[in-house]
């Protein structure tokens, strides 16, 4: 198995559920993956010809809805045998960045106004992020028993909104607390750098 490189398995995993073209791959990606995982453009065509070099997928000329001919991929017995192996391995360790939260940490530095604001940004953004998860959720309930793999989409798709909802009811418990409404503890004061 080569080395561990996670958009060669996104890409055979695309193309195990239908033929696709390199473009049609980066929509895929943007509008169904990149919630839960990032995969630079700069990535997909790089590792599409590493794929057909290892026989792992076979390139063939196509033609769109909408203008010229195309390259379309389509995955090997082989390619879906590799993308089983990797399936079937235990998980890394989930790790998060969140800028947010590091600013906050040390928000201590700045008006508590412009902590507020960061938040309600925060908020906002997460807002329209749940509203476009939850348009996904919809599509794939009508679906859901027509493919296997929509089964499985919906499964991310309900993480996302759970994950969406939490960011949603921390922003309005951090505002609380910073905004000092009654009811909301701890008004702690800074003592002598104890936690």
């Amino acid at each position: 198995m080569p080395k561990e490189n996670t958009t060669v398995y996104i890409i055979l995993g695309l193309l195990n559920h239908e033929d696709l073209s390199g473009y049609d791959i980066k929509k895929k990606i943007d509008v169904m993956i990149s919630g839960f995982w990032e995969v630079g453009y700069g990535q997909i065509y790089p590792t599409l010809a590493k794929l057909v070099a290892e026989e792992l997928v076979v390139k063939h000329k196509g033609t769109g809805s909408k203008g010229p001919e195309k390259n379309i991929y389509s995955i090997t017995d082989k390619g879906r045998e590799l993308l089983k192996e990797w399936v079937m391995l235990p998980e890394q360790k989930e790790y998060t960045k969140y800028e947010i939260l590091l600013k906050l940490f040390f928000g201590s530095l700045v008006p508590d106004e412009s902590n507020l604001a960061r938040i309600e940004d925060f908020k906002e953004r997460h807002i329209q992020n749940l509203q476009l998860i939850q348009m996904f959720k919809g599509n794939l309930e009508r679906v859901l028993h027509t493919d296997k793999d929509h089964l499985y989409f919906y499964l991310t798709v309900l993480f996302g909104e759970h994950v969406y909802k939490a960011y949603l009811d921390w922003a309005d418990e951090a505002k609380a607390l910073l905004a000092g409404k009654p009811g909301t503890e701890p008004n702690m004061e800074r003592s002598n750098g104890d936690v």
